[in-house]
């Protein structure tokens, strides 16, 4: 039990970290901002009439895989100099004050990145979501939701345990 807490409390400190640093929140931003980019103009595409009603959930699926071949990147430059960047933060001298088995400090980083990367994730999907209804807004077609939750179930999810934990593996 007392594993779980100490993995738990690295994982709050290491997201609360990730989302203060400049880097994050710089590719963060521009990791959220091209897919919704990329809505707004496929939702201003089919609002001109593109017909894409043979492909349901286009409109979800580019933003979503715009965004997994980002998060790829954000990933490998946010993770891949986690240790030196806690020893310039002296993370060490901390933790030897609060001993700590390795397994624990490296499965808490590894849950506080997918936390962090997911609180993007959440972000681009809420972002796409008010694109979404706001072509639905103009067009008068439905808005259909299962998409947005399956891509981000089954494509970004996956994705993101994959490339953080080979990350965390090669770093």
């Amino acid at each position: 039990m007392n594993a779980i807490k100490n993995i738990l409390s690295v994982a709050n400190y290491e997201r609360k970290m990730l989302l203060r640093t400049v880097r994050f929140r710089l590719l963060g931003g521009i990791g959220v901002v091209v897919p919704v980019v990329l809505g707004i103009l496929l939702a201003i595409a089919e609002s001109y009439g593109m017909e894409s009603e043979s492909i349901t959930g286009l409109g979800a699926f580019v933003p979503f895989y715009a965004y997994s071949y980002l998060q790829t990147i954000v990933i490998a430059f946010i993770v891949g100099d986690f240790r030196a960047g806690d020893e310039r933060a002296g993370v060490y001298e901390v933790i030897a004050a609060r001993p700590i088995s390795t397994f624990e400090l490296v499965a808490g980083k590894y849950l506080g990145v997918i936390g962090a990367m997911f609180t993007l994730s959440l972000g681009v999907l809420v972002l796409t979501l008010v694109i979404q209804a706001a072509k639905v807004s103009m067009t008068g077609m439905p808005l259909t939701v299962r998409p947005y939750l399956g891509y981000l179930i089954l494509m970004n999810v996956p994705a993101l345990i994959y490339v953080s934990a080979l990350t965390f593996f090669l770093g």
